[in-house]
């Protein structure tokens, strides 16, 4: 019997399903490659992003742990001052600079919580966006390298 020609041998490579073809794949191949690469590192900046804002998330709640903790005292103290402030001037007194440096209190946890939550926005609309474009790019990828 005839033994069949390889692959690589004249007359073969024509009845192949899919040709070789050198010279038209290797440059698009390449520019996959430089995206995929390009994609990569950009993703990778991103992601210590992610990790530099986790650890400000992280910091911030723990920090808050303090700040309950100062908050309960100062329920404490307040609690105290009102049971006898109605009985001295000099205790109404203390009671009212009390009571503002409580307001005072309040509204720079308020505004350190408005900072946090809009800071977190921020950042988790640009992570997801981050995220959706390489997810895209990685599509955009696949579909050529499966072409």
């Amino acid at each position: 019997g005839e033994t069949p020609n390889p692959p690589c041998a004249g007359g073969a490579a024509d009845s192949a399903v899919v040709r070789y073809m050198p010279s038209v794949t290797s440059p698009s191949a390449a520019e996959a490659m430089s995206q995929s690469s390009a994609s990569l590192l950009r993703a990778l900046r991103e992601l210590k992003r992610v990790d530099e804002i986790l650890e400000g998330c992280a910091a911030f709640w723990a920090n808050m742990d303090g700040t309950v903790q100062k908050l309960a005292q100062m329920k404490e103290h307040t609690d105290c001052l009102i049971n006898f402030a109605a009985k001295s001037k000099p205790l109404k007194e203390r009671f009212e600079q009390r009571l503002s440096e409580y307001t005072n209190f309040w509204s720079s946890l308020e505004r350190l919580c408005r900072q946090y939550c809009m800071d977190h926005q921020a950042s988790a609309k640009r992570m997801y966006e981050v995220i959706r474009e390489v997810s895209d790019a990685a599509d955009v990828i696949d579909t050529a390298n499966s072409a």
